[in-house]
């Protein structure tokens, strides 16, 4: 039986049923008959904590696509999650633990942001610079490389943000990523920045209206993100940046959320520094 090592705080503790939705090689989608959370992933421990994810030790089992198929009956009774046959794969989430949420943000200092932001668009910008022709200099540099819409007020002009879904290839589409690192920054100061607050509301109402031009997993992590819920690297990401003081913090973070996929890392991050750019420091 295989251990789940943490579970997202969004995750079923006791029984669903279910299916496999799709299966990669070091992760297993399940759509499930939950409401709270019609989507539970399983996870390889390499991959990044979600809040609707088991992260799991898979041990021997190096390849899920040899073992699982799309369609196939998933159930759990008692905190064990099962496959049926022929895999007969079980994972225990019993002692599985929650993994640490960051705290709310306290206040906004834009000089300490001002600084962390140019710290972080450096991580960035070297970062996305090393596979391309012409290294990139900047974040709005790399959103043009992307191909994305960005409007000159995000308070004012939100829609503009919403054309960008489903826009790019793979699982999660850059323009997907990229909007849910914007959301994870309005929603996490929308408290303490009155704009900010009016934008968050204005996606709310806007991203549900173009969600079905992405892809099933995608659309799954805007709806999460819509009700501020987002990755355990992003809510850390966000609140160092507001709130650390030391530059290896700062690059520590965004290394980890860069590690993050082929780009999907990298877009999120894009998203972040952007938003807190147009937001805070124009």
């Amino acid at each position: 039986m295989i251990l789940a090592l943490t579970k997202g705080y969004l995750c079923p503790t006791l029984s669903f049923n279910g299916k496999v939705h799709s299966v990669f090689k070091r992760s297993v989608n399940i759509a499930t008959d939950q409401k709270e959370t019609p989507l539970v992933s399983l996870l390889d421990d390499t991959l990044p904590e979600t809040p609707t994810a088991y992260q799991c030790n898979w041990g021997a089992q190096k390849n899920l696509m040899a073992m699982v198929n799309v369609g196939d009956t998933v159930f759990m009774r008692g905190g064990i999650i099962r496959f049926s046959s022929p895999s007969s794969l079980a994972i225990n989430t019993l002692a599985a633990t929650d993994w640490s949420q960051a705290p709310p943000l306290p206040q906004i200092n834009k000089e300490r942001i001002k600084d962390n932001i140019l710290i972080a668009e450096k991580v960035l910008v070297k970062h996305i610079s090393k596979n391309e022709i012409q290294p990139l200099s900047s974040v709005d540099e790399y959103i043009c490389h992307l191909g994305l819409n960005t409007p000159k007020c995000i308070g004012s002009f939100s829609e503009t943000l919403v054309e960008n879904i489903g826009y790019g290839i793979g699982l999660t589409p850059s323009g997907d990523d990229f909007l849910i690192g914007v959301i994870a920054v309005l929603a996490s100061i929308q408290k303490l920045n009155p704009t900010a607050g009016v934008a968050y509301q204005r996606l709310q109402k806007q991203v549900p209206q173009g969600i079905a031009k992405t892809t099933d997993i995608s659309a799954h992590y805007l709806s999460l993100a819509l009700s501020q819920h987002f990755s355990k690297p992003v809510q850390w990401l966000i609140y160092y940046l507001f709130t650390a003081t030391e530059i290896p913090t700062i690059e520590a973070t965004i290394t980890t959320n860069l590690n993050i996929g082929s780009s999907s890392g990298a877009d999120t991050v894009a998203g972040i520094v952007y938003c807190i750019k147009k937001l805070l420091l124009s």
